[in-house]
C-alpha cells in the first residue's frame, strides 16, 4: 500500500527542530511544523538530534565526517562494539556528544574506521580528552 500522506521534511523544518531541541517539547515543536509529536521525536531519533547538553566539541562526528560524508548513517554493529571495547550506552553517549570520548577510546576508534594516527590527532586538541572512561 503506497504511503501518499507523508511529506518530506524541509530544511527549514529541520533546522528549527535542532535549533529548539530540548528548548520545546515534542508537541510544541510539532505544532510549529504542522506534525504530531510522535513525528517530531521520531525524526529527532533518525537524524540523532539529541536534547540537552552536548560537549564542546565532539570528536566522535569529526572522526566519522574523516571516514564516512554522513556520520549518521553509520549504524554500529556487535563486531564494532567488540573490535573498540566500547559499549552500546557508552558509544551513544560519546556519538551524541552527551559525554566526551576518552584517549583509549579515540585511538580504538581511530583503528576500527582505518584512520592514520596523522589524521587523527590532527582532528583533536589533547586537552578536550577525559581520564576516565565514564
Amino acid at each position: 500500500m503506497p504511503r501518499n500522506n507523508l511529506k518530506r521534511w524541509s530544511q527549514d523544518e529541520e533546522e528549527f527542530i535542532r535549533q529548539n531541541a530540548g528548548k520545546l517539547t515534542f508537541v510544541q515543536m510539532g505544532e510549529q511544523v504542522g506534525r504530531s509529536a510522535l513525528a517530531v521525536q521520531l525524526f529527532m531519533h533518525r537524524r540523532h538530534i539529541v536534547p540537552g547538553g552536548t560537549v564542546r566539541r565532539n570528536l566522535v562526528q569529526e572522526m566519522l565526517r574523516l571516514k564516512f560524508i554522513h556520520p549518521e548513517n553509520f549504524m554500529p554493529t556487535r563486531s564494532f562494539f567488540q573490535a573498540t571495547g566500547i559499549n552500546q550506552m557508552r558509544w551513544w553517549d560519546i556519538y551524541n556528544g552527551r559525554k566526551n570520548v576518552n584517549e583509549t577510546e579515540y585511538l580504538a576508534l581511530a583503528r576500527y574506521f582505518g584512520i592514520t594516527l596523522e589524521e587523527a590527532f590532527e582532528a583533536r586538541p589533547l586537552s578536550l580528552f577525559e581520564t576516565g572512561g565514564g
